[in-house]
């Protein structure tokens, strides 16, 4: 999409976002809206699956929500029009609590640089793929993936279960997320 665009943040009921992204997609469609580019999306992220029958087929990584409970909106349409044209549809919607806004204030919309942040580990794909690194003493170095040269965001490992938790800036926040992060190696 090309700028001024701009992501907006809904909290949603558990395990619901797929649907208010699907309901999104409708309302949008039968209100006409057509001047402005509209994508309702949910972001998710790779993580290890663990069973012989996904080794075999060569499928070990799946996906789910990286941040359960929320759903994204990328449009081109202006904070005051976005709130104007869906505050109905939030208010009945029975799965839409309420849309984030920014650090208290009135702005509902994700500052560009959180945006580019995420943008940037999504690889315009919605997903954060898997990551590939190992760890050197105290230090984790990754070789490929989203991660590349993001290892400040890291907060801890575990090896196991071929995740890491990383600390994102959100909102004036920051919140964790689970993503895929293999360890190949350890040395010292």
């Amino acid at each position: 999409m090309t700028e001024p665009y701009w992501w907006y943040v809904l909290f949603v009921r558990a395990s619901a976002e797929e649907r208010v992204v699907q309901d999104l997609q409708r309302f949008y469609s039968a209100g006409g809206k057509f001047d402005y580019a509209f994508e309702p999306f949910c972001p998710q992220s790779e993580y290890f699956y663990r069973s012989k029958k996904a080794q075999s087929a060569g499928k070990q990584y799946r996906k789910r929500a990286l941040f359960p409970c929320y759903v994204f909106v990328e449009t081109n349409m202006p904070s005051d029009v976005f709130l104007r044209e869906f505050s109905a549809f939030v208010r009945s919607s029975p799965d839409i609590v309420r849309v984030l806004r920014y650090g208290g204030s009135d702005e509902i919309a994700l500052p560009r640089d959180e945006r580019m942040r995420f943008e940037y580990l999504f690889k315009g794909k919605r997903c954060v793929d898997h990551s590939v690194g190992y760890i050197a003493g105290d230090s984790i170095v990754v070789l490929n993936g989203p991660l590349i040269g993001r290892e400040g965001v890291i907060s801890r490992i575990d090896r196991h279960n071929r995740s890491a938790v990383i600390k994102l800036e959100m909102f004036g926040g920051t919140v964790e997320a689970k993503v895929a992060l293999e360890i190949v190696e350890k040395t010292t």
